[in-house]
């Protein structure tokens, strides 16, 4: 399906592509007040099919009551809402949800407090990096550096359990400075010094067959971390939350991240440390595999997470 030709939910209709914007002085962009969700769509044998779509919008429904967004849609709408968006953009492999101030205002807090909803579902490769100059790395393993200059994943700013566009500025500039140092991602630290996770990804350490991710404090509470838990205890595999060091994260057999969009990423490097000879892990990729299988509704087992979005009869 040509980029053009994509339609994007908006309040309840669908438009062009081209015609879900916001004027430049809309609220949410000029003060960062936008809540967000992402998601991915699978072919599979039944169709098209969104990974964990209820667990996804009530992420976002939690992100607003946080911050004290005032939605006024029902889950309920949301959710049938992306199911629609996804069959009216046929070869869609990304879905996201945001919820913005579109009103132009000219105060921190706006006289039209109106929330309006976006859907987009589309393909990030042809629709969106193919329009633009440069390559994308996808190294079969990662390199990270662990950012120590910033330390947002606090409780006193914008809370990490919240999918706000201001959660992200920071880090986005501090990856973009690791990048041209030559590492693919970079990890976050909690304000104790403690490692929290990658920007827009949950970290998860293996020492002795068992997995380690830092606990729900200082992390965004994500859908492929819970997801690869509940995946732990089918495979039999023994994990737990809790503050995780520096020094043993760099002491690990094996490290990746995960998230919607990487779903499980070895890592191979951290600053100057090789992890597990450089080559992803045993359980990592056991992981990795037995994931993309359930997302591609190939595992009966875990059918329940898929929502089918195939064309109504």
């Amino acid at each position: 399906m040509a980029t053009a030709d994509r339609v994007i939910w908006r309040d309840g209709t669908f438009v062009a592509w081209a015609d879900a914007t916001v004027h430049i002085l809309a609220q949410s962009l000029q003060r960062g007040t936008l809540a967000f969700d992402y998601l991915s769509v699978h072919e599979t044998p039944g169709g098209p099919a969104i990974l964990k779509l209820p667990e996804h919008v009530a992420r976002l429904f939690e992100t607003c009551r946080v911050m004290g967004l005032p939605l006024s849609r029902s889950e309920a709408e949301l959710v049938d809402a992306c199911i629609e968006t996804v069959r009216r953009n046929p070869g869609a492999t990304s879905l996201k949800i945001s919820a913005l101030i579109a009103s132009v205002e000219a105060e921190l807090v706006p006289q039209d407090p109106h929330v309006a909803v976006f859907i987009a579902a589309y393909d990030n490769q042809a629709d969106i990096i193919a329009h633009h100059p440069g390559e994308v790395r996808t190294p079969l393993a990662l390199k990270l550096k662990i950012e120590r200059r910033i330390r947002n994943r606090r409780k006193d700013i914008v809370p990490p359990q919240a999918k706000m566009a201001a959660n992200y500025s920071a880090p986005a500039f501090a990856k973009w400075r690791a990048r041209r140092e030559g590492f693919d991602e970079i990890l976050l630290l909690d304000e104790s010094g403690a490692v929290a996770e990658a920007p827009t990804a949950n970290l998860f350490a293996i020492a002795g067959g068992a997995l380690t991710t830092p606990g729900d404090e200082r992390v965004l509470l994500g859908i492929t971390r819970a997801s690869l838990l509940e995946l732990a205890d089918a495979m039999g595999l023994p994990w737990e939350k809790r503050e995780l060091s520096v020094a043993e994260l760099l002491a690990a057999d094996e490290v990746f991240i995960c998230s919607t969009s990487r779903a499980v990423a070895p890592v191979a490097q951290i600053d100057e440390t090789t992890i597990g000879g450089g080559q992803p892990g045993p359980l990592t990729v056991r992981l990795r595999d037995r994931f993309a299988a359930i997302a591609s509704g190939r595992d009966p087992e875990f059918a329940h997470w898929l929502t089918l979005c195939a064309p109504s009869a």
